[in-house]
């Protein structure tokens, strides 16, 4: 192992090239390499060769100085520590020789090989140690790639090279699909040397000017430096997608992961970090909406659409505060007795301009923009606070049904708000029912298992909506409280007509009654549905062929006529 210490020798007087070569022959127990660069606009490429241990730097060249040096070797994020040397003593320019990057500095007047032997080994052992901590601080533990820090700064560094150089560049966002279902199938460790392998392969994709960062769990970013067309652009988003979706072996399994990839392209995209991203996301996300592995560039089209999900975020902020939105409720029947037994609130937004309108008009909006947690909220309180006025008009014991979306369950006081909305309406917790989506529970299970058991435990009841359309086992979601199972419309649409239909309804209806719970169908629109239904011993039936959702001033006209029918 080479235990030379390599040290480069900035300066253009020859005699001083000698004196320092001198002191360092005066040091026994190193062994020192002295190379002489005596051209100052050479010196940066020799630098940045990473040959070198540490730098001697002499900052004086007649009318100019190595502060130029300094900078640009910081720029380049040169690794090597630099010592500079100068005439004599100064304050403001140790406080800018520092500044600028150096590590520290030496008067030439004052050196002996004592103090220039320990100068050096205290700025390469000072350099090392700033670097494990910077590699700490900067880069991801897991897959050794840069972490979302770093990937900012260079980001941030692009731009500016971009801007006083106009030379385009490319941000890539990467999502890995369905690797939840690899962590689920095969374990953590699995999905950890997953994501450790799709970190490898992306790297040998990279030209070494590019660099790739891990920003989230299995999200990727690729910045490609200098892109200087579509096709090049293609090509490597191409060789990305092939590599990714290659099989994996790992402890003895093989596994396939398939990605989205999308790409903005400064200054098309974005001329800003922030507006970058945002559109690398965007057109990420339409890649998922896609069948199998693909990419997506941002485009124009897009970018109306950011234009005008904007403009929706302002009007749903002012929706909430003008107090814009009403519930609706449809009923759901006990298929046995025909009576109503509970109402599910439906949100509609009564628009200034546009009218009344169905949720498929703004909630991914409010979903994406995080507003979905105070409409939420704005939701539990109005549908109690309904309930409570039907008590008061001595109505039957009606259940109230309200849909919780995934982005409320990050909310960390989800449990203690509704838990206040119950003893400000003095509403009786057994009546009231979240309903959850399989894909809501499986994205954080834990997190929503632990939820769902602290409300459980205050009396309020669970529905599982969209029974049937998951893809995880029921074995997972016998870890919360359900206590219904609502099958999905699809499902209902074609059982008057399809024989295979037919037989699922009638297994997922026996399943669910053999787990003991309680199974509504939805979207039941026609006698025929209604009837194959009752044979099947479903509990209970929703869909417009028995009530369309009303407002609830009509919901007094709406059990009374079915208290009469």
């Amino acid at each position: 192992m080479d235990t030379t210490i390599k040290i480069l020798f900035i300066n253009n007087e020859h005699a001083e090239y000698l004196l320092v070569g001198d002191l360092l022959r005066q040091v026994r127990h190193t062994d020192y390499r002295l190379t002489w660069c005596d051209r100052l606009e050479y010196a940066m490429d020799e630098l940045m060769t990473d040959q070198y241990d540490v730098v001697l730097l002499d900052y004086h060249w007649g009318n100019g100085n190595g502060r130029d040096l300094l900078e640009g070797a910081r720029t380049m994020g040169c690794q090597v520590p630099i010592l500079v040397m100068t005439d004599e003593m100064e304050a403001e320019l140790d406080r800018q020789i520092i500044r600028t990057g150096a590590s520290d500095y030496l008067v030439k007047g004052s050196i002996d090989s004592q103090l220039l032997e320990r100068t050096l080994r205290y700025a390469i052992e000072r350099k090392a140690a700033e670097l494990k901590l910077a590699r700490l601080a900067h880069y991801d533990i897991l897959t050794n790639v840069p972490n979302r820090i770093l990937f900012r700064d260079r980001l941030e560094h692009a731009l500016q090279l971009a801007e006083r150089g106009q030379r385009p560049f490319t941000l890539m966002y990467m999502d890995l699909d369905d690797f939840k279902l690899v962590n689920d199938s095969y374990g953590h460790d699995v999905g950890d040397a997953l994501i450790r392998a799709c970190a490898e392969r992306l790297s040998t994709c990279m030209r070494k000017s590019d660099s790739v960062a891990r920003i989230g769990g299995d999200e990727f970013t690729i910045l490609l430096e200098a892109t200087a067309s579509t096709t090049s652009i293609v090509h490597i988003a191409q060789k990305i997608v092939t590599e990714i979706t290659r099989p994996y072996y790992l402890s003895g399994q093989q596994v396939t992961i398939g990605c989205s990839l999308g790409i903005a392209v400064y200054p098309d995209a974005g001329r800003d970090a922030d507006t970058l991203q945002k559109h690398a996301d965007m057109a990420m996300y339409q890649a998922k909406q896609e069948e199998g592995s693909t990419y997506r560039f941002f485009t124009e089209v897009m970018n109306e659409q950011a234009r005008r999900q904007l403009v929706l975020e302002g009007e749903l902020r002012q929706a909430l505060s003008e107090g814009e939105f009403v519930l609706h409720y449809q009923p759901r029947i006990d298929i046995g007795s025909g009576n109503m037994v509970a109402l599910e609130a439906l949100i509609r937004w009564c628009h200034p301009q546009r009218g009344l309108l169905m949720p498929e008009a703004f909630l991914a909006t409010a979903e994406s923009s995080g507003l979905i947690v105070d409409i939420g909220y704005w939701v539990v309180q109005q549908a109690c606070e309904d309930l409570r006025r039907l008590r008061a008009l001595q109505s039957p014991a009606l259940n109230v049904a309200v849909n919780l979306s995934l982005r409320q369950f990050t909310d960390n006081s989800l449990v203690t708000r509704i838990a206040g909305i119950l003893a400000e309406t003095g509403v009786d917790s057994r009546h009231l029912e979240f309903e959850l989506t399989e894909t809501t529970v499986m994205a954080n299970l834990d997190r929503v298992s632990l939820c769902i058991r602290a409300l459980a435990q205050m009396g309020v009841n669970f529905a599982l909506d969209d029974f049937g359309t998951g893809v995880s086992s029921f074995v997972h979601l016998q870890r919360i409280p359900l206590s219904t199972l609502k099958i999905d419309r699809q499902f209902i649409d074609n059982i008057d007509s399809n024989a295979n239909d037919r037989r699922l309804v009638r297994s997922m209806i026996a399943f669910a009654h053999s787990m003991e719970k309680n199974v509504v169908a939805v979207g039941v629109e026609s006698k025929a549905q209604l009837s194959f239904l009752r044979q099947c011993r479903c509990d209970q039936v929703q869909g417009f062929h028995l009530c369309e959702p009303v407002a609830f001033d009509e919901l007094d006209r709406v059990l009374a006529l079915r208290a009469s029918g």
